[in-house]
């Protein structure tokens, strides 16, 4: 199997195979580390602790104590479980785009009535149901066809829409919580092209 070189912040590099996690890096360097880690730097970007490496990269393995890291985190998150709650609660509404700002998160939805505050007390509800069943969360990279036609398939033009609008050559991370499904925009570009009015 292919080697690829790994730079740490101390400037020492190590040798792993091609494909390699952050988190089988940090279990590799102690088991507290594996533990305590949520995400890591690779190359200046954010990353999952599941998403495998391919070539050499400088890489920086994140813990809760790294403020900007962690709070980048926990608003990715709760703007996939807020959608995952607005869709249990509300199945007709189709979700749009939810991706962590500067200075918080949004999700846009496509909905017949305005939301109320009520009804934010509801989603403030469900997301917390959801957050306490502590179910799995995965990624994996589709080809665009292909997740085209997941969404065409289940009526979310807006997804589609956002398929055909993400750069060529751009990885199409799909997103799982539990058996619900997202399309994970990590950041938006700021050339990123406007949704269309539908």
């Amino acid at each position: 199997m292919a080697q690829i070189s790994l730079t740490f912040p101390d400037g020492n590099a190590r040798n792993f195979d091609a494909g390699v996690t952050p988190a089988e890096v940090a279990a590799d360097i102690s088991t507290s580390l594996a533990k305590k880690a949520i995400s890591a730097t690779i190359d200046g970007e954010h990353w999952d602790m599941a998403w495998p490496i391919q070539t050499d990269a400088a890489i920086a393995i994140h813990t809760i104590k790294d403020e900007a890291q962690a709070l980048e985190l926990i608003r990715h998150d709760f703007a996939h479980v807020m959608a995952r709650a607005v869709q249990a609660i509300w199945p007709d509404v189709k979700v749009t785009i939810g991706p962590v700002t500067e200075h918080g998160w949004f999700y846009d939805f496509d909905r017949d009535e305005p939301f109320t505050p009520e009804d934010l007390g509801q989603i403030e509800a469900k997301m917390k149901e959801i957050i306490n069943a502590r179910e799995p969360v995965r990624t994996e990279i589709w080809d665009r066809d292909r997740a085209r036609s997941f969404y065409e398939d289940s009526g979310e033009h807006y997804k589609v829409d956002l398929v055909d609008r993400i750069p060529e050559g751009a990885e199409l991370r799909m997103y799982w919580h539990g058996d619900w499904q997202d399309l994970c925009i990590c950041s938006i570009p700021d050339n990123f092209p406007p949704m269309l009015s539908n």
